[in-house]
């Protein structure tokens, strides 16, 4: 065999070997580029549980990219809500992610169950006041978060590079609190560096039938106002406050609401403004229909089935069922968020006197008296 023989064969061999190492290797950087879910999961539930003192469910697992990174992201939520009426409720759910490296690495969890919890901790400092006030047919839907200003080094230095003399600035740190009393307890301390956005969303199961009830009920929204004021809660603040015709509570509403959704609507006139609604004879039936199904239950039932609406469904609640409500804008809040929209009556109204409170009836209303008068022309 001569010498380029002997070459060439070496070549084939080499090639050869190759090719049959070369899956073996692919597969290998595959394995070490990839990471086992139940491994991402394993890792986040260890986390939350450091984190919050008690076991949450994390599924739903899957990556997405955020400035050019990939990141796994799962839904998060605390076991102890499984088979109560929280479960599937989109108010107590976050999402927890974990950075995706090479070589089968993973970066430190995050999460945004800090915003549940806020607003939990929030509901139980304020309901409370909220029930001794408005009675027990309360709901409450709270959207909260403090701005935390203060000065980072990074700022700091920056600062010092063009002036030496200069000590930095004020910048956004962040939202770095998941308790609303100590968040509070934060503006309390520090007003100038520390700010707490309350939206918060009163629905009261309960219908207004007088001049005199509804008069006695802006009263209580005005008593309410005050007592956020003198928490220190009304600098950026929109509160809504709604009440709900009862006949949701009824056995039957579910059915009829069903038909209400399907049927033709219906152009109507009230109060001088022209909207759609459910045919009247619909509207006439289950008027009667569902104030006999709540006339023969007890408060206590009422409660009960009260009880079961989730948070995140009693916004659609309030599109044909909410009879009276208002809404209520600190200065600040306009400020923050409806810039645009700004007027000096705005300014004025700062809700220091009763006046100032509007009780206005729900456009889309759809219940009936008894007599089948609705104002509709």
């Amino acid at each position: 065999m001569t010498q380029t023989d002997k070459s060439k064969q070496k070549q084939v061999i080499i090639i050869a070997a190759v090719v049959l190492i070369a899956p073996v290797i692919i597969g290998l950087l595959v394995n070490l580029g990839s990471h086992d879910i139940e491994d991402v999961r394993i890792k986040m539930e260890e986390y939350l549980y450091e984190r919050y003192g008690e076991e949450f469910v994390v599924d739903r697992i899957g990556t997405r990219n955020r400035r050019n990174k990939e990141l796994y992201q799962a839904r998060i939520y605390p076991k102890s809500i499984v088979g109560t009426n929280k479960e599937g409720d989109d108010f107590y759910y976050a999402s927890a992610t974990l950075e995706k490296f090479n070589f089968g690495k993973l970066g430190n969890p995050g999460d945004s169950y800090s915003y549940v919890m806020m607003n939990k901790t929030a509901e139980e400092y304020i309901l409370p006041v909220a029930k001794k006030i408005f009675g027990n047919r309360v709901l409450m839907k709270v959207d909260s978060e403090i701005e935390i200003w203060g000065r980072e080094e990074v700022i700091v230095k920056e600062y010092r590079k063009k002036d030496p003399n200069s000590d930095g600035v004020d910048a956004f740190i962040g939202y770095k609190e998941r308790n609303f009393k100590k968040a509070r307890q934060r503006v309390i301390n520090a007003p100038d560096k520390n700010k707490l956005i309350l939206k918060l969303f009163i629905y009261i199961f309960d219908r207004i039938e007088t001049e005199e009830e509804k008069e006695a009920r802006r009263r209580e929204i005005f008593e309410f106002v005050q007592y956020l004021k003198e928490e220190g809660l009304y600098k950026y603040l929109e509160l809504g406050v709604i009440f709900i015709d009862e006949r949701v509570l009824a056995p039957g509403y579910g059915e009829y609401s069903l038909a209400v959704r399907f049927s033709d609507k219906e152009k109507v006139e009230i109060g001088g403004k022209k909207v759609y609604l459910p045919p009247l004879e619909l509207r006439k039936e289950m008027s009667a229909k569902l104030q006999e199904e709540i006339d023969k239950m007890s408060e206590e039932e009422l409660l009960e089935r009260m009880g079961r609406i989730k948070k995140s469904r009693l916004v659609d609640l309030t599109k044909y069922n909410s009879q009276y409500g208002t809404f209520i804008y600190s200065w600040g809040m306009l400020e923050e968020n409806y810039p645009s929209s700004l007027s000096r009556r705005d300014k004025n109204r700062d809700y220091s006197k009763l006046e100032h409170v509007r009780l206005g009836k729900g456009e889309n209303y759809i219940y009936l008296s008894q007599e089948g008068k609705n104002n509709e022309k």
